[in-house]
C-alpha cells in the first residue's frame, strides 16, 4: 500500500533523500500501524508527535490504510 507522508515543522530532516521540501510518498505493508510508520522514518519513539489521518487525530497504534493522507506535527505550546 502507499500513503501519502507530510512532515511539518523541524521533522523536515526526516524526509528521505529526494523527498520535495514537506511530503513524500511511501510504499508500507498492509497493516502498518502510525508508530511502525513513523519507526521506518527513523523518528525516536520518544520524540512526542501529532498525527492527523485525512481529517482525525489518531494514536500510534491506529492501522494505515492505503491512500491515506498521514501529517505529523510536533506538538507547540505557548502563551
Amino acid at each position: 500500500m502507499h500513503v501519502a507522508i507530510r512532515l511539518f515543522g523541524n521533522l523536515g530532516h526526516y524526509l528521505p533523500e529526494g523527498g520535495n521540501r514537506f511530503s513524500f510518498t511511501k510504499s508500507l505493508d498492509d497493516g502498518t500501524t502510525v508508530r511502525e510508520m513513523l519507526s521506518s522514518l527513523g523518528l525516536p519513539k520518544e520524540l512526542p508527535v501529532i498525527v492527523i489521518v485525512g481529517d482525525r487525530r489518531v494514536e500510534a497504534d491506529h492501522i494505515l490504510k492505503d491512500g491515506d493522507e498521514v501529517n505529523v506535527f510536533r506538538p507547540s505550546g505557548g502563551g
